[in-house]
């Protein structure tokens, strides 16, 4: 069903827009519920779990792993399994390695990417099952990050040193272009997910128009503002109706 795919879509999106200070944590967990706002009815319908461990593929490098699922309830309309894996260095977050693999009812596609820093180039190898596969070459930008990389990279920023409408910029690869978005810093707000009360930051990414979003700033995030920074709940817009995440469990370590 076309709206788990708008929910895993932003679901993935969640971690993007984060931020935290402090020393960087080398294990962290984090699992979100997705659901579709169904008149006045939020409807679960599938789930997201980024895991970050070291990993020795690269110098100083961490590996971080994305997996989105619809629930068991749905499986049997539409079932979607997408993962997402970085490889990247454990300290600036620039990319080594970002792939994702899409598995949507009867739709299968992978892309990989490999950055190759001394020729400014990205590799790319695109597949979509039993169709075609295409091999290309993209022009690689200073400080470009893949959807997971930038994701650890935002959660060091100090947005207390921020006002209220600021942007801050973040350049991202996305399939198979680099596009210059922002996040805008929307102030403080306390809300209140399964009893519990958050203080928190509030965000509103630039989105890319396209299948799923309407485009421009039409998603809001909510992160803790403590020493963890954890993102709290997302909730956007889209084509028909609307999507939120909410956070379920979190697990981090040194």
């Amino acid at each position: 069903m076309r709206t788990i795919l708008l929910i895993m879509a932003l679901l993935c999106s969640i971690p993007l827009f984060s931020q935290r200070r402090g020393p960087v944590k080398t294990i962290e967990k984090l699992a979100y519920t997705g659901y579709y706002n169904w008149g006045f009815i939020w409807i679960k319908a599938g789930s997201v779990e980024f895991t970050l461990t070291p990993s020795g593929k690269y110098p100083h490098a961490q590996r971080l792993f994305a997996v989105g699922r619809t629930s068991s309830s749905w499986d049997w309309i539409f079932k979607l399994r997408d993962t997402l894996i970085s490889f990247h260095d454990s300290t600036t977050f620039m990319p080594y390695e970002f792939s994702r693999k899409a598995h949507e009812g009867n739709y299968h596609k992978t892309f990989d990417y490999v950055w190759d820093y001394g020729k400014s180039r990205i590799l790319a190898d695109i597949h979509k099952i039993d169709k075609y596969r295409r091999q290309d070459t993209i022009a690689l930008k200073p400080d470009t990050y893949d959807m997971l990389s930038v994701a650890w990279l935002a959660r060091r920023l100090d947005f207390n040193q921020y006002k209220k409408g600021d942007q801050i910029p973040i350049r991202i690869l996305l399939d198979d272009g680099i596009y210059d978005l922002y996040i805008r810093y929307l102030g403080k707000e306390e809300i209140k997910v399964d009893k519990k009360k958050w203080n928190c930051h509030v965000f509103a990414p630039l989105l890319v128009e396209g299948d799923v979003f309407k485009g421009g700033e039409n998603m809001k995030v909510w992160v803790s503002d403590d020493e963890r920074r954890v993102p709290v709940m997302v909730e956007a817009k889209i084509l028909v109706g609307s999507v939120k995440g909410i956070l379920d469990d979190s697990e981090s370590e040194y």
